[in-house]
């Protein structure tokens, strides 16, 4: 008889049980930071906004130009966010996660 995949929910509490820090409070620590002249975002693993830094050059850009580069930027560290989740989700898991071809 073949076991029953494992829901990531199950590997979430076990994975609680055993460490003090616990996967979701790894994942939930996860944030990326993407850097362009002047500006910087910061975003968590689901790619919300956490920070933002906008120094002199960044404020005298056009709004359209400003709108873009932040745009790109988030996009970039948003990436860079998921894939150090799928690393840690890697690790509990004992296998590669794959993600999403954009």
């Amino acid at each position: 008889m073949t076991p029953e995949p494992r829901s990531l929910d199950d590997e979430l509490a076990e994975d609680e049980d055993r460490a003090p820090l616990g996967l979701r409070a790894a994942l939930d620590a996860i944030t990326r930071t993407a850097r362009e002249d002047d500006v910087a975002v910061t975003v968590d693993l689901h790619g919300k906004l956490v920070g933002l830094e906008l120094g002199p050059r960044a404020m005298e850009l056009r709004p359209v130009a400003l709108a873009e580069c932040l745009s790109r930027l988030t996009a970039y560290a948003a990436e860079d966010a998921l894939a150090a989740g799928a690393e840690v989700l890697a690790v509990v898991l004992e296998e590669p996660v794959a993600l999403p071809v954009a």
